[in-house]
């Protein structure tokens, strides 16, 4: 339906460019595509108009959008075209043109090489030694728990219960809980198997638990109300800001870090090895500095 709409859109332009397209003396191919303007020979085809023109346009929109964009098309290229034939150092752009070219091939060849090599994943000894080895760079900037957290409004039913039931870490405790939270609680987390940053329930707490988390040897249980909700928080377990972060936290930054060393490595090797099979093959010159 889009091409069908473009195609009505841009009609009427394509009997004006094709009308002023005819006066042409010299033959184009165009290769099957309808051009719509040219500026010094170069065109501007209904086919790439047609690609961005936004969905859903009316006719009339289509029409407007089309106009615009040719005519901001031949701005461009008629202001490209005086550039062109006013730069003062045309050797400078073509290097420039030479080196933009040669780094994309490099790219493009070194991600197509990482992909074929780095396929496989590191191993997760490799993840737990490198994390044993340098502990000190792994520092928590904020505290991390673990436990449970309701969000529990005040009218709701056996909210006293609950307000026993969520200190309480058994596998009893915490089927009645997901019952309960399911049929009343706003919010209900459970992450006793892995660690949260406080920082992740600052939002949704209404007390400083970063604070709070200075006193959590003495209190694990985090009691507040307001006046619709009671905010239930129990802490099973705690790491506090400048301790070490543990191993599941650190181990995502890990992968990167050696991933990227991987690659590196693996560049470094690959250069090398092609750099002394050039040299055996007598492809690479060195020349003496007759200067001297």
């Amino acid at each position: 339906m889009r091409c069908c709409r473009q195609e009505r859109a841009l009609l009427q332009l394509l009997l004006v460019a094709a009308l002023l397209l005819a006066a042409c003396q010299k033959p184009v191919n165009h290769g099957g595509k309808t051009p719509l303007v040219e500026v010094e020979g170069e065109f501007l085809y209904k086919e790439d108009v047609t690609k961005v023109i936004p969905y859903g346009l009316s006719s009339a929109d289509s029409v407007a959008f089309a106009r615009d964009y040719m005519r901001k098309w031949a701005e461009d290229m008629i202001f490209f075209k005086k550039a062109e034939r006013n730069v003062s150092d045309k050797g400078r752009i073509a290097r420039m043109v030479e080196e933009y070219k040669r780094t994309l091939i490099l790219n493009d060849y070194e991600q197509r090489l990482l992909q074929e090599q780095m396929s496989s994943a590191l191993p997760e000894a490799d993840l737990l030694a490198y994390y044993n080895g340098n502990k000190e760079f792994f520092m928590l900037e904020e505290p991390v728990i673990k436990g449970i957290f309701l969000k529990i409004p005040l009218t709701a039913p056996d909210l006293k219960e609950m307000k026993v039931h969520y200190k309480d870490n058994s596998a009893k405790a915490r089927e009645l809980l997901e019952k309960y939270a399911f049929r009343n609680a706003v919010i209900y987390e459970y992450f006793y198997d892995q660690w949260m940053p406080v920082s992740e329930l600052e939002g949704k707490l209404i007390v400083n638990l970063a604070e709070l988390s200075k006193n959590f040897e003495s209190n694990r249980n985090i009691e507040a109300s307001d006046d619709e909700y009671c905010y239930l928080l129990h802490v099973e377990d705690y790491i506090l800001k400048g301790e070490v972060k543990p191993y599941d936290l650190a181990r995502y930054e890990i992968m990167d870090l050696l991933s990227n060393t991987r690659k590196v490595d693996f560049m470094h090797d690959v250069k090398t090895d092609l750099y002394n099979q050039s040299l055996e093959m007598d492809k690479i010159k060195y020349y003496e500095d007759k200067t001297k």
